[in-house]
């Protein structure tokens, strides 16, 4: 089974071959939830994050499927997060932990939240990255990582949706940044 990724706001999936790997501790796993059928669509990277079963993910799996697969500690803040977040209609930003096969994994997810002419949320489509191995490293990037972190919970506070976007994007480059650091070998 090759790995998709949702396709147009429907049910439809498109291959592509292979899940996005940054390193072998860094997995950027990607989703589509469709808030009002309450069917979260995902690849075989993020399904395996959640202990979900790929082929339920491929299908569409109910919101819970995948917050029942975050770490106990976590769950009831994550809950609040996304019900707060589908509530008002905003992008989703979050760190949590994940029990997997391996061991426990540290999660940052982000989700761009896509709303009807009266602002309330239809879908999101997000990404996930296990920042594990980059949790606890002292290296100038890692340093530059916390603060943007800071500075985007700031503008989330803020609601300024502008800045959040341009640090969203900012910390998915600085993440692999971080993955390539974690890697020497696989540098360029």
């Amino acid at each position: 089974m090759s790995d998709a990724v949702f396709k147009g706001g429907r049910s439809e999936f498109m291959s592509f071959p292979g899940s996005i790997c940054l390193n072998d501790n860094t997995i950027l796993g990607m989703w589509y939830w469709d808030v009002k059928q309450d069917r979260l669509y995902a690849d075989a990277q993020f399904a395996a994050l959640f202990s979900v079963d790929p082929e339920e993910a491929i299908r569409g799996a109910p919101v819970d499927a995948y917050v029942n697969g975050i770490h106990s500690g976590d769950r009831e803040r994550v809950a609040r997060e996304v019900a707060h977040c589908t509530r008002a209609g905003i992008d989703f930003s979050s760190q949590y932990r994940v029990s997997t096969a391996e061991g426990e994994r540290l999660i940052a997810a982000f989700a761009r939240c896509h709303r009807m002419a009266d602002g309330s949320a239809t879908h999101y489509v997000g990404i996930a990255l296990d920042i594990t191995e980059t949790v606890g490293t002292e290296t100038p990037t890692a340093n530059v990582a916390d603060h943007v972190m800071k500075a985007y919970r700031v503008a989330k506070d803020a609601g300024d949706e502008e800045l959040k976007s341009e640090l969203k994007n900012l910390l998915v480059r600085i993440g692999r940044r971080l993955s390539r650091e974690a890697s020497p070998m696989d540098a360029r």
